[in-house]
């Protein structure tokens, strides 16, 4: 048992804290102490950490500390009850039987917490090779990646995204097997040997997220980036064959890796793509959302038909009666009429994770992978995205 822990705290800092580290607490688990966080007081220091066995999420505050120790606490009551004390200075006092009294001016409130012994903790990354990443590049290629993996657990390969380091570059490649995307960093300071992980989709989403990365992820969609990480700021990574630990700031995730072989993508990468089109992205990207809502929702196929400079967007579902049949304009490198059908929902996906005004897209035949790329690559990247096509019968 941990000594008996005391300290004072602004709630809204504890809030703050509680609300990034719960977020991978399990509503239902075989193991009953995950559905508490574990808190440990050193000095000044509180650490609160969450987990799902899966991965953990650990977050360092800075409190008026009067006397170190530990306890799990639950999770969701105490999340409840902090949420209603917005504003206020707590009196955190821990008392024998894991007894946690919280004081304000006003009022007190005791919580029965559980032994801090029994929280398991996560494994040491032994054996680690480390990384480091400014973090609002991390927060710029995660959410394009991570829109192209697979959410089918049968296909455990593509779960994740797939991190290539090497001398000078990084390289992320996500696959679902009908789209990919792969991104290259050419100018990458790492001077390691080269190194490959497979990173879940659920820690490639809570690294976003908690790395403060959602400006830059709406930033396709119109959003600002007033959330995103400051130039310059790092994220560090730890990594071994089994295990991630990733730090920014006060932030540390601690994650299993996938444990399997991703798929070799660069053999579905076709290099004979010669008929480019040329388009503006708000153009296109209006005119797909609008092909979405009258196409079949089964295959939500939406088709292309170029003809010189007019791009012709098209959908129809046949069941309900509708249809859309929209004209964009366009440069195309061929003469002769070109039609093509896609998933119109993958599409849009890709699409809406572009910056810049204006989209390349390289097609082959119309029923071979087309890619899409900006018309301008940011200064030592090279961003492309691959969406196979569907039947246009």
């Amino acid at each position: 048992m941990g000594g008996l822990m005391k300290f004072t705290v602004k709630s809204n800092e504890l809030i703050s804290a509680i609300n990034k580290v719960i977020s991978v607490t399990p509503t239902r688990s075989t193991l009953p102490i995950l559905s508490n966080l574990y808190f440990s007081l050193e000095g000044k220091e509180l650490t609160i950490m969450g987990s799902d066995l899966e991965v953990y999420i650990e977050i360092k505050i800075n409190v008026d500390g009067k006397s170190d120790g530990q306890v799990a606490l639950p999770a969701k009551k105490l999340e409840s009850l902090l949420q209603n004390l917005s504003g206020k200075e707590l009196n955190v006092d821990l008392q024998s039987g894991f007894k946690c009294i919280i004081k304000t001016k006003g009022g007190k409130w005791t919580l029965t917490g559980e032994d801090p012994n029994d929280f398991p903790m996560p494994a040491e990354v032994e054996e680690s090779k480390q990384v480091g990443f400014d973090a609002s590049l991390l927060s710029r290629y995660l959410p394009k990646a991570i829109h192209a993996a697979s959410t089918d657990e049968l296909r455990r390969s593509m779960n994740g995204v797939f991190f290539e380091i090497k001398k000078g570059e990084f390289k992320v490649v996500s696959t679902d097997g009908h789209r990919l995307v792969k991104i290259i960093k050419t100018d990458f300071e790492y001077d390691g040997e080269k190194s490959t992980m497979l990173v879940p989709i659920k820690t490639c989403q809570l690294i976003t997220k908690l790395f403060k990365g959602s400006g830059k992820a709406q930033e396709a969609e119109g959003g600002d980036d007033t959330d995103a990480p400051a130039d310059g700021s790092r994220i560090d990574i730890s990594f071994s064959a089994d295990f991630l630990k990733c730090t920014y700031n006060n932030i540390t995730i601690y994650s299993r890796l996938i444990d399997d072989t991703f798929p070799n993508y660069e053999s579905v990468i076709p290099n004979d793509n010669e008929k480019i089109l040329k388009v503006a992205k708000g153009d296109i990207i209006g005119a797909v959302k609008r092909s979405i809502i009258m196409s079949d929702q089964v295959t939500n196929k939406t088709s292309f038909n170029i003809v010189e400079s007019e791009l012709k967007v098209k959908a129809a579902n046949n069941e309900y009666g509708t249809d859309a049949d929209e004209s964009v304009d366009c440069s195309f490198t061929e003469s002769d009429e070109f039609e093509i059908a896609f998933n119109g929902k993958y599409l849009l996906e890709a699409l809406q994770h572009f910056e810049g005004e204006e989209l390349l897209f390289d097609f082959s035949t119309p029923l071979k992978a087309s890619i899409i790329r900006p018309s301008e690559q940011k200064e030592n990247e090279e961003l492309m995205m691959l969406v196979m096509p569907v039947r246009n019968i």
